[in-house]
């Protein structure tokens, strides 16, 4: 009841959108055994000639589907290969089998990039929790990931404030009457800011290119976290802090056009994307800045 109507509106859309994808291309829905977990993912591609790859996060709760206006964007589809993965204990990860650590999750999804050819161009994208998962892999990955895009992420710990109910909603008493997605979501979200601090000294091996968007009326992530990033991320060999005035934490629906023009951006020029594999590598820094959208 206490669901967003804009995401009641969202989720109806893209259930529509993912029940096409299965029916059109069955194919491009996979799965790999890490670890003892199964990690399920769609990957798509538009021919066979090599090209970027994009891999995106979602946040807590979520899915795959958040990602589908994405991975059926037509130029999306011919500048790059995409992969949206349920992240561990959601979907067909193990849907409801939380995993606690964000360095787990990190490591688990990791393998997705496992077939990533030398000098291919890897962009992350992560939302929300998905922020931390993001950054968590380029900082364990520098050799395989060459740019992060992280909206509204949960990246500062001091942001981070355990709520009272938080507690008696993981208690068996409660959390039977708690949609499964969301017991798994606060048990995962619970522990985030103790693996955020461990994060802290890490921020450095952060050498990527970045870009952070955070919604300036987000009430979810607050707008300090693009701060935080601002802050820690002194290495990336190129940061985009962008500020979205009145935005609230829904950047991937609310913000599609931007978001978008931002991973095409960190593709690079059409003609070097879709060339050959020794044009895959890191292209040429983005310019360093922060900006505030109208």
């Amino acid at each position: 009841m206490m669901i967003p109507g804009e995401i009641k509106t969202m989720e109806k859309r893209t259930a529509a959108i993912a029940a096409k994808m299965k029916s059109d291309d069955p194919g491009a829905f996979r799965d790999i055994n890490v670890d003892g977990r199964n990690i399920h993912f769609v990957q798509v591609a538009e021919g066979t000639a090599p090209k970027p790859l994009v891999l995106f996060i979602h946040g807590s709760p979520g899915a795959w589907e958040v990602w589908d206006d994405y991975l059926i964007d037509p130029e999306l589809k011919k500048r790059a290969e995409m992969i949206a993965v349920d992240r561990p204990g959601f979907g067909g990860s193990g849907g409801g089998n939380v995993e606690r650590s964000l360095k787990k999750q990190s490591q688990q999804i990791a393998r997705l990039l496992d077939n990533a050819q030398p000098g291919q161009r890897v962009i992350v994208v992560g939302h929300s929790y998905g922020g931390p998962v993001a950054a968590r892999l380029a900082m364990d990955n520098p050799a395989k990931i060459t740019d992060v895009i992280i909206l509204a992420g949960s990246i500062d710990p001091a942001q981070e404030h355990t709520k009272w109910y938080q507690y008696p909603a993981d208690w068996f008493i409660f959390s039977w009457m708690i949609p499964k997605d969301l017991v798994v979501a606060n048990r995962e979200i619970r522990p985030l800011k103790m693996d955020l601090e461990e994060m802290i000294p890490l921020w450095p091996q952060v050498t990527q290119r970045v870009t952070v968007i955070q919604g300036e009326k987000d009430d979810l992530v607050p707008p300090a976290n693009a701060d935080f990033a601002a802050k820690h991320i002194t290495r990336a060999a190129s940061l985009d802090i962008i500020r979205i005035p009145g935005q609230n934490h829904f950047l991937p629906w609310n913000q599609y056009s931007l978001v978008k023009s931002e991973i095409l951006k960190h593709l690079g020029p059409a003609t070097e994307t879709a060339a050959s594999p020794t044009n895959l590598g890191v292209p040429p820094a983005l310019p360093s800045h922060t900006q505030a959208l109208p």
